[in-house]
């Protein structure tokens, strides 16, 4: 009996250590945690926790203008929780589920979806108008972030995917920028010889960029506007055959071998990327010396939908658990529209798309930048842009097309068989 007693004892103390560790790690991940956070909550504090991700310059921006807040407002104390995106949306996930997600959260589209269909899953910012300035958005931007007639979140800017080629490789194999499908196989043809691949870029770009293919090719829609996935085995047999076909003719590099590095090096001679990537592959590209041009989405001939998609680039959320709205709503509208936390952020997410942030930045030449460059292109063909569907970006959905696709791609299933494999596990999970 004892020897039981014993092993009861160190069971619970080990199931009461892992909790405790669990809890630790929810508040430390990626960010501050302080011991007395729990104390000035208790005694009535206005403590916000603050969470993003992004790339070490979005990180130490946006510290540098959190400390600056805090200076301003000195009866608000944040601590904050960031990361790469890589691994960021499934923790978001454990904390929106165990409600302990951030009090103001930078948020991804397709999350208003995934956590609050019924518009309750984040703070109803229309509550709060009296602190942020709802009318520097647009009726179309507000629209955006609302969810069953609850404002759920505003957008930072506007996103869409560009594609960036370096110039120097092109010219140097009398090449120019691509307009159509059959112009990228007839340059991935002349670059082979050299050991190029004309494009490469990342899982979720891939796949975006198959869905052009696709809805160019049948004329309708991947996904619905309900996020119901409409390809048949047939269609995806179809489109798994001509992903094949790119990386065989050196259109594609495979999404394994993709550095951005090689891209950098002009190993790969193009990339295709979120306007607010436009720091890391285009601009980087120009600090090395080169030439970038800047290039829409190649097109069938006679396609009536273009498959091309705008979204916000990233939005400021509240949660519904935060207990001091007033203070995370001061928070968000600094975020957004303080012209020192502005300046701080410039185009770095995009071109901002609140007219107050535009009025700081057009003080300070933004208009200069790539960013800009490429919001204007976007803006021009605008009419030609849906808004993307949240399931396009859902990550459990394009982890189901690569596995299915590897299957084939690896000679491990045929295209029809690894096509009836990603249609089952998409229906299941849209």
């Amino acid at each position: 009996m004892i020897k039981k007693e014993r092993v009861r004892a160190l069971l619970i103390a080990l199931i009461l250590l892992l909790a405790a560790t669990a809890t630790l790690l929810l508040h430390e991940e990626n960010g501050k945690y302080k011991n007395e956070d729990s104390v000035a909550e208790k005694q009535g504090g206005n403590e916000l926790l603050l969470s993003w991700w992004g790339n070490d310059d979005r990180h130490q921006y946006t510290m540098q203008g959190v400390d600056h807040f805090m200076e301003e407002t000195p009866d608000i104390n944040v601590t904050y929780r960031y990361g790469e995106w890589n691994g960021y949306e499934k923790r978001t996930g454990v904390w929106m589920r165990s409600k302990t997600e951030a009090d103001v959260m930078q948020i991804n589209y397709a999350w208003l979806d995934e956590y609050s269909k019924d518009g309750e899953g984040f703070y109803d910012l229309s509550e709060l108008s009296d602190v942020i300035s709802l009318d520097a958005f647009s009726e179309e931007q507000i629209e955006l972030g609302t969810r069953n007639g609850h404002l759920n979140a505003l957008p930072i800017a506007m996103n869409s995917h560009v594609f960036y080629y370096n110039r120097e490789v092109l010219e140097a194999h009398g090449l120019s920028e691509p307009k159509t499908w059959s112009d990228l196989f007839d340059m991935g043809k002349t670059l082979k010889k050299d050991g190029i691949y004309l494009l490469g870029m990342s899982k979720k770009q891939l796949f975006i960029f198959l869905c052009a293919y696709y809805e160019q090719s049948y004329g309708k829609p991947v996904f619905a506007e309900d996020g119901s996935f409409t390809a048949s085995e047939e269609e995806m047999a179809a489109l798994l055959a001509f992903y094949k076909k790119m990386i065989d003719e050196n259109v594609l590099c495979p999404i394994e071998l993709f550095d951005k590095s090689d891209y950098l090096n002009g190993r790969i001679a193009g990339t295709m990327c979120w306007i607010s990537d436009t720091g890391k592959y285009c601009d980087a590209l120009e600090e090395k010396g080169a030439r970038v041009s800047m290039c829409l989405y190649p097109m069938l001939p006679g396609a009536k939908l273009t498959g091309w998609y705008i979204k916000p680039a990233t939005m400021w959320a509240i949660s519904a658990q935060t207990k001091h709205p007033k203070e995370a709503a001061q928070l968000l509208e600094y975020l957004l529209n303080d012209p020192y936390m502005v300046s701080l952020q410039s185009t770095e997410k995009g071109v901002p798309v609140s007219s107050k942030a535009i009025a700081t930045l057009s003080e300070e030449g933004y208009s200069e930048s790539n960013e800009f460059a490429a919001t204007e292109m976007i803006n021009e063909h605008r009419a030609e842009l849906k808004i993307i569907i949240s399931n396009m970006e859902k990550e459990a959905i394009i982890d189901a097309f690569k596995e299915g696709a590897d299957e084939y791609l690896f000679g491990r299933k045929s295209e029809e068989e690894a096509a009836s494999q990603i249609c089952t596990k998409i229906r299941q999970l849209d």
